[in-house]
């Protein structure tokens, strides 16, 4: 953003203009001035602008540009999944993989596993594109853990998530199809999973090289 556009935005986002105040925060974090970045995310949220909520929560519980407050990040991605405003809808599938992430690994919450399971299912959206694919992915190896193994399910998980575009789940599914794991086995399916795995990995290099 050239210096006309930035004095633009940040007199729009002086005059209490909300979404103005969001973008004014994320271009400071890009200028790598979280504290700025920060302030003018927390006026963007207290006008309700969940997407400025959500990557507050994001950087407490990460500690980016500040020191990390688990149950603080916590309280806040529940503040999100609790708003009802249809704008910041896409928002929550998010908010609630993050939450399962947090019960998964007892940080900023207790550990527990069904909670995990819980906030994952509710993201994952049972399988629509419009859920969390991270959740949806993630569903599919909880399912072949030795304590809450369903073979099935992490078949119809991955299957979603790879659909969804995960390469993680696209390599999972090749092997699933191989092996009959979850499903009846079908190499050919296995043999075209991996083929589509190798292609969208060479598109994924050449567009990061």
């Amino acid at each position: 953003m050239d210096r006309e556009s930035f004095e633009k935005l940040k007199a729009l986002a002086q005059q209490g203009h909300t979404k103005s105040q969001f973008r004014l925060g994320m271009q400071y974090i890009q200028q790598d001035d979280c504290g700025q970045g920060m302030r003018w995310l927390e006026r963007a949220s207290t006008m309700g602008d969940m997407q400025a909520l959500f990557q507050l929560a994001i950087m407490y519980y990460d500690g980016v540009g500040t020191l990390p407050n688990l149950t603080k990040g916590v309280e806040l991605l529940k503040e999100v999944v609790a708003n009802n405003d249809p704008a910041f809808s896409y928002l929550i599938p998010h908010a609630h993989y993050n939450l399962g992430m947090a019960a998964f690994m007892g940080y900023g919450m207790k550990q527990d596993d069904k909670v995990a399971e819980h906030y994952w299912l509710l993201a994952g959206k049972e399988g629509d594109p419009d859920g969390s694919v991270a959740a949806q992915a993630q569903l599919g190896m909880y399912y072949t853990r030795r304590d809450t193994k369903d073979l099935k399910k992490a078949f119809y998980w991955h299957y979603f998530a790879a659909e969804n575009g995960s390469l993680e789940s696209k390599g999972a599914l090749g092997v699933m199809y191989y092996r009959g794991t979850g499903t009846t086995v079908n190499k050919e399916l296995a043999s075209s999973v991996s083929v589509r795995l190798v292609r969208q990995a060479r598109c994924l290099l050449r567009v990061t090289s």
